[in-house]
């Protein structure tokens, strides 16, 4: 057995109760309990050095790519999504990093063949967790009680998902349903349903969340399920955060800074010149958009920096200083502002993808470090994983890994 597959069979127990725990002080004399099916697989030698975690699943440990060698990462392989451990806000080792949310059909569909009711389970989108450093993969919820299945045996994609701050609440949407799920009762609250765009954001608090329905804007209250229509001078994005009483909406062109409490408008950053705005205004040309709308974009956890990517540009903002940084894109190059799907506390890290990924500790200046970056496969099973979206942002002091070990 190599030194990795044993290393790793000894802190599978991470998933339940984390790594590099004390021994015990004594020997026990008790008679040794039969292998469970688990430990009886992972005494076999396999030519993949898998290591199995329940009697379907399982974790491949893979070389990253990247400038330093030898660095091994998980990929997970899940047959049997209801076997694996759910993420579990009682336990504080799985918040010790920050954490991302993304969506995966750990199985595949076959519209070719008739499924069994298991391959269509495995199948259908789920969401998942897991920390920023690949570890501590979390089944968060498969939602089978709010979406049933269409005639086809297909559900509809998850098209996005926002944590609360506390960790506690999700709230996602396909193309129809908007949802909060509660992973402390494991129960879910539909929203709405109404086909159209998605848009949410939560309290600093997590006592509510702004959403979006039928082409308007809500407020729903946690604590009553009250439900409130937002004024028409309301504004918030699908990218955005609340953080220290101001309302940040990365917009389809900039930024907008409001004052939570009272919806006054505190400032703006553009990323285009007065005179280009001035012409917007009457035509938004096609060369405007091309250079200017943000078709990928993200907000550091407590708003200080924002980061969007045109057809043309990337744009990296510092929203205290207001100061704009931006670089035309080469398909061939790596460049300064690239990968920053997930952009960390006080932008020090970025993180991109979740069926692969591509990790990054950023340089002084929050550029992209050519000679010291790393990516692995995350999911080594199904089809797609996609939507990464950044929480507890705040843990380990918004390190994606801990940089002492």
């Amino acid at each position: 057995m190599t030194l990795n597959k044993t290393f790793l069979i000894a802190c599978t127990a991470i998933l339940l109760n984390g790594c590099n725990q004390d021994e015990p002080s004594t020997l026990s004399t008790a008679v040794e309990p039969p292998k469970t099916d688990v430990e009886l697989l992972n005494k076999q030698e396999w030519d993949d050095n898998r290591v199995y975690v329940t009697k379907d699943n399982y974790i491949l440990m893979k070389e990253a790519n990247g400038t330093i060698p030898g660095i091994m990462k998980p990929c997970f392989v899940v047959n049997n999504a209801k076997e694996w451990p759910r993420e579990d806000l009682s336990n504080a080792d799985s918040y010790d990093l920050p954490r991302v949310d993304f969506r995966w059909n750990n199985g595949k569909h076959d519209a070719y063949s008739v499924m069994t009711e298991k391959q269509i389970y495995e199948a259908r989108d789920k969401i998942w967790s897991i920390k920023t450093d690949g570890t501590d993969l979390r089944l968060v919820t498969d939602f089978l009680d709010v979406v049933p299945m269409n005639k086809q045996n297909e559900a509809v994609p998850i098209r996005m998902m926002r944590r609360s701050p506390n960790n506690r609440y999700l709230a996602w949407s396909d193309s129809v349903n908007k949802v909060i799920f509660d992973l402390k009762t494991q129960e879910s609250i539909v929203l709405g349903s109404d086909l159209g765009h998605s848009q949410f954001l939560w309290a600093e608090d997590s006592s509510y969340l702004y959403f979006e329905d039928r082409a308007k804007y809500w407020k729903y209250e946690i604590t009553t399920g009250k439900t409130t229509q937002m004024d028409d001078d309301f504004h918030f994005s699908e990218v955005g955060v609340i953080y220290g009483g101001k309302r940040y909406v990365v917009s389809d062109y900039g930024i907008v800074v409001f004052n939570e409490s009272n919806n006054k408008r505190l400032y703006s950053i553009g990323l285009s010149t007065a005179e280009e705005d001035k012409l917007a205004a009457k035509n938004i040309s096609l060369s405007y958009d091309r250079k200017y709308f943000l078709k990928n974009r993200s907000i550091s956890p407590n708003g200080k920096y924002a980061w969007g990517e045109s057809a043309q540009y990337r744009y990296f903002i510092n929203l205290e200083t207001k100061e704009v940084k931006n670089e035309k894109i080469v398909r061939s190059e790596v460049g300064d502002y690239q990968y920053f799907e997930q952009l960390g506390l006080n932008a020090n890290y970025v993180r991109d993808g979740a069926g692969g990924v591509i990790f990054l500790k950023l340089n002084e200046d929050k550029t992209v470090p050519k000679d010291k970056w790393m990516n692995w496969p995350q999911v080594c099973s199904g089809h797609s994983a996609t939507l990464s979206w950044l929480y507890n942002g705040f843990a380990n002091n918004g390190a994606f890994i801990k940089e002492d070990k």
